[in-house]
């Protein structure tokens, strides 16, 4: 069994360890603010010092950044040194459930990078896990833990109705960054969508190509009356990260964004996620359920399925039931597209394949 955190000291850090690859963010973001480079401030509480990669050559880049980070030979080799867990490795993204099974079944509170799941089912799979054992489970975006969430959460909250929305999030690629919109807009309508008034129903996802912007996606959401839609604009150069309009009744709407030229952007966004992680390892609670991670799911993969097999037309929730995304692969790039670093570095059917049978 992993040592559960106890802070003896007020200097005391929770130990983290880590599954990262090409395309993760503890290389460029989250690592720096865990162990930060000679002439940096500390920006969490957090200490990175374990990590997995599955290629050599990223063990190699892990253990010339991050200096007294120990490189593991095995993933379960860091479970009775670590406090916290991060699997960041999107290129592994449909082997998962296979790679965060070990540290949720010793009760390691874990953070899995978005996009969480390839399929309902896989993601329905960890959720599971973490139900039985009873350890804290998230998987998020950095907008969902900005001031502009909480402010339209709490708006929202208080408008007699929700007729609909607009949003806008500033994307590369629908994959890797389209996420954040998606997940935005969820974060806001979270505690609307508990109380019955916006479960995603249907979805549909106009572009011509995924692989950049533009493009726009439509939601159908449930409603006690009659469903109401909103619609998401994937663009890029907008004056904003994300934006969101809610239309109520009468009475008024509600509306916010979060900036596109906002002061200590890193502190405001990325790093007010890794508190938010930071503090689900020292207490053992997710601010997330388990419905509500599979909520946001189904809001990524609809669209996903819309635009690879409904030509963008819209699709019921129910069309996911058996559907999966490929994880990021030869054949979804098109004309160098997508540039993210995640479809740069890719691994092969048969690593894949090793992979979950080593971690089986």
């Amino acid at each position: 069994m992993h040592a559960k955190f106890v802070r003896s000291e007020p200097s005391g850090l929770v130990r983290v360890g880590a599954i990262t690859g090409a395309g993760g963010h503890l290389f460029g973001i989250w690592g720096n603010g865990m162990n930060p480079p000679a002439g940096n401030i500390r920006s969490t509480g957090m200490l990175l010092t374990h990590v997995w990669c599955l290629k050599p050559e990223m063990r190699q880049r892990v253990a010339e950044q991050f200096s007294g980070v120990q490189v593991v030979d095995d993933p379960t080799d860091m479970l009775e040194h670590i406090e916290g867990f991060f699997l960041d490795d999107i290129n592994a993204i449909s082997v998962y459930p296979q790679l965060v099974r070990p540290f949720l079944q010793a009760g390691i509170p874990t953070y899995v990078n978005r996009p969480f799941a390839t399929s309902l089912s896989k993601g329905q799979e960890m959720v599971d896990l973490a139900k039985t054992t009873g350890t804290p489970l998230l998987s998020s975006s950095t907008w969902e833990f900005t001031e502009s969430v909480g402010d339209l959460r709490a708006k929202a909250a208080d408008l007699p109705d929700i007729k609909g929305y607009v949003a806008h999030n500033s994307m590369s690629d629908y994959y890797t960054h389209g996420l954040h919109g998606v997940w935005y807009i969820h974060a806001v309508l979270r505690d609307e969508i508990r109380n019955g008034r916006g479960r995603m129903t249907a979805a549909a996802y106009h572009t011509p190509d995924w692989r950049k912007p533009g493009g726009q996606v439509v939601y159908e959401h449930e409603h006690p009356e009659q469903p109401y839609y909103g619609s998401l604009q994937l663009i890029s150069g907008a004056d904003g990260q994300a934006y969101m309009r809610i239309f109520g009744d009468n009475k008024g709407d509600a509306e916010g964004k979060i900036p596109g030229r906002p002061g200590f952007f890193q502190y405001n966004t990325w790093n007010a996620m890794q508190l938010v992680i930071q503090e689900m390892f020292e207490t053992g609670i997710s601010p997330e359920s388990g419905d509500d991670l599979m909520e946001k799911l189904a809001m990524f993969l609809l669209p996903f399925y819309s635009a690879l097999e409904e030509g963008g037309n819209l699709a019921k929730r129910d069309s996911l039931d058996d559907w999966e995304l490929p994880p990021p692969c030869e054949a979804l790039k098109r004309n160098g597209e997508p540039t993210d670093s995640a479809f740069q570095i890719m691994y092969t059917e048969s690593e894949l394949s090793r992979l979950a049978e080593q971690m089986a």
